[in-house]
């Protein structure tokens, strides 16, 4: 175990519950076959550790053969010998006896001694005796636990009276709990797939791994699930905990998959980059595989097309430039894996987030573990059923074909999948608006927009002959740099302004205005005419909400085209959750001399309906199930919750459920609240105001 975690009770006495496991005839099987007994003591000490850590116990050492293990209560130290004792038969029901070790399991609760990293006393003594006394399969414990626990789980427990044992002055009343009858392979096979059939989703408020506690779902994909869940052993810091479960499983490929994952994982371990999450821990849980992964706030750029889409823009979000810069930024991570000989496999829009807290695209959902798992599927096929296929990862469109024919990846795969990906952004439309339904081939050249330099970059990029396109992140590079510089062009012409994306990923104001109607100026003076006020605005509104500020100018400028400068503050202000930020943004932004004053009948409203009203709504005359005060209301309590990100999550809740009533509304938000308290608080807070 980990020395610190217990440097608290460094030099004294406590109560324990000690548990010492010891493996039969260990050192007769080393003597006959070294290899084949060191694998098996490894998968059960495995087991054991593991097991012991989901009773919360801790491994305070091993023995060679065995472990010594710790608990604060004499019930979880029961609980946890008698699961042991019933995996390791349920793992041993259908193996040969040669691939068998039963374990005795002794347990005393009694005083012991903490000395740097060894544990001794009395309590520690009795555990090892009684251990000697188990039967092999079965487990012994003394009169004190037995007492303990006997009227708070059923024990198949038989009285053998006051046992003398060896270096014990006393003798020590004990009961042995017989072993663990091993089900037939029928009943093994029975129970596995009622076990499969069952839903096993994780729920709120459970606890995995001893230390990380659900808060919600976070998605699921063909290989398992992802979570949001709490570090407890972090002061409650969030993170993402990915499980991976193969829809086919048997004992053999398990275990075969569980060195395989660990291995693969511990390969994602070694990746320290800005642009990618870190891969923080691996472990397994009642044949379950788990990583846990850092967590990133922000939203996809596959959210940011759709909500381009939802808004009916007719340009991409994306001019050249900023995708050429963009395309920099994601080569030199793809540069960054290549050289560590790690390929991502499935880069696609739903892969790379835009970070509010970092201003730059990090890449997330490696495919390298999906990989591995289909690996598993696909060895367990080859020795049953060869004719059935094993599982390809990656995704349509976006995956090259060596991929989704063959499973073969390179770093031209990647390469391939990058350059997808980059079209979609420029062009605005997904990889099936880009083929030829009939031909499926790529059509993508009759929609961009963009110099004959990329083009050219694109089409290498995107060849079918792996080794006919670039051969590395650094190739690409080296093209793009050698482009003309290209000027950002008008990405999204709405009738008050031009929004492109920046360097660093976020939503921006380009300094060229242009109108939908040639000739069509506005009555009055309006911010549309002022760039340089528009420009400091983001600015200074971007240091209260991060990147969201471009999203919160440009739904204000298209909603209320006709605003003052004063007008145009006070709706931004309204956003700003913390009012001392929202008086300090005001006071901030110098207003143009002309134009300052409120014109006639703009009357500015709270904001979230120019965010967030539905296209549904709009100009349809129909009328919204939730009015603009309580939305405001909403978002003002959301953003006590989850800061900046509440604006964002409003639009997508609204988006989902135009209908939805306030009641509805309420229950849906809270849900996407991590923190279980805030989520309660949130909604009391709306429903009994």
């Amino acid at each position: 175990m980990d020395e610190g975690s217990l440097s608290h009770m460094q030099n004294q006495r406590t109560l324990a519950a000690i548990v010492l496991t010891d493996a039969v005839g260990f050192s007769a099987r080393m003597s006959v076959d070294e290899e084949r007994t060191l694998q098996l003591i490894q998968r059960d000490l495995q087991l054991i550790e593991t097991l012991c850590g989901e009773k919360e116990g801790k491994v305070l050492k091993s023995t060679g053969d065995g472990l010594l293990l710790y608990f604060t209560s004499a019930m979880q130290a029961v609980s946890c010998a008698v699961e042991v004792q019933k995996r390791l038969a349920e793992v041993n029901a259908d193996l040969p006896p040669e691939s068998i070790l039963l374990h005795r399991i002794g347990i005393h609760l009694g005083d012991v001694f903490f000395s740097k990293s060894d544990v001794m006393g009395n309590g520690v003594n009795i555990a090892a005796r009684l251990q000697t006394e188990a039967v092999p399969g079965g487990i012994c414990i003394s009169n004190v636990v037995h007492d303990v626990v006997k009227s708070q789980m059923p024990l198949n427990a038989t009285y053998v009276g006051a046992l003398k044992l060896k270096n014990i002055q006393q003798e020590v009343p004990a009961y042995q709990i017989q072993p663990v009858t091993a089900p037939t392979a029928s009943e093994t096979k029975r129970k596995a797939e009622s076990a499969q059939n069952q839903s096993t989703s994780l729920k709120q408020g459970d606890r995995v791994g001893g230390r990380y506690t659900i808060q919600r779902v976070l998605g699921q994909g063909g290989f398992g699930r992802s979570y949001l869940a709490a570090d407890q052993q972090r002061f409650g810091e969030l993170c993402v905990l990915k499980e991976f479960r193969p829809a086919n499983r048997s004992s053999r490929a398990m275990q075969k998959g569980l060195d395989l994952f660990k291995r693969e994982a511990k390969t994602l371990y070694q990746i320290d980059h800005p642009q990618i999450p870190k891969f923080l821990a691996c472990f397994t849980q009642a044949q379950r595989l788990f990583i846990v992964q850092e967590f990133i706030d922000g939203v996809t750029y596959s959210q940011l097309l759709r909500q381009q889409q939802a808004q009916s823009f007719q340009d991409p979000l994306f001019a050249e430039a900023d995708i050429t810069q963009w395309l920099q930024q994601m080569l030199h991570v793809l540069d960054y894996l290549h050289g560590l000989n790690i390929v991502h496999r499935d880069i696609s829009p739903d892969n790379i987030i835009l970070s509010r807290d970092r201003n730059l695209p990090v890449l997330i959902d490696f495919g390298l573990v999906n990989d591995a798992l289909a690996r598993i599927m696909s060895d367990e096929d080859e020795e049953g059923d060869r004719q059935q296929p094993s599982s390809i990862v990656g995704k349509f469109g976006y995956s090259p074909p060596e991929q989704l024919r063959l499973g073969m990846c390179y770093p031209s795969s990647d390469l391939y999948a990058l350059g997808v990906t980059a079209i979609v952004l420029l062009t605005g439309r997904f990889p099936k608006e880009l083929m030829n339904a009939e031909s499926m081939e790529w059509e993508w050249d009759k929609h961009i927009r963009a110099s004959a330099g990329l083009v050219k970059v694109f089409r290498k990029l995107l060849l079918t002959s792996p080794k006919e396109r670039y051969q590395s992140a650094q190739d690409v590079l080296g093209a793009i740099d050698a482009l003309p510089a290209a000027a950002p062009s008008a990405s999204i012409m709405s009738d008050t302004t031009t929004i492109a994306v920046s360097p660093s990923g976020l939503l921006e104001l380009t300094p060229t205005i242009e109108f939908a109607e040639a000739g069509s100026e506005p009555s009055n003076p309006s911010v549309v005419t002022q760039p340089e006020f528009l420009d400091q605005c983001r600015q200074e509104l971007a240091r209260c909400v991060g990147p969201m500020a471009s999203f919160l100018i440009e739904d204000t400028l298209e909603q209320y085209p006709n605003l003052t400068p004063q007008g145009f503050v006070e709706v931004l202000a309204s956003h700003i959750s913390s009012a001392s930020q929202a008086s300090e943004f005001v006071n901030r932004v110098s207003l143009p001399i002309s134009g300052a004053s409120t014109a006639s009948g703009a009357k500015p409203n709270s904001g979230v309906q120019t965010l967030y009203q539905s296209q549904e709504h709009s100009g349809s005359g129909e009328t919204p199930a939730v009015d603009d005060a309580f939305l405001e209301r909403c978002r003002q309590e959301l953003a006590r919750c989850v800061g900046p990100m509440a604006s964002f999550l409003i639009e997508e809740t609204l988006a989902d459920h135009p209908q939805a009533d306030t009641q509805s509304l309420v229950n849906l938000l809270a849900a996407e609240i991590p923190d279980t308290r805030k989520a309660e608080a949130f909604q009391r807070s709306l429903i009994q105001g």
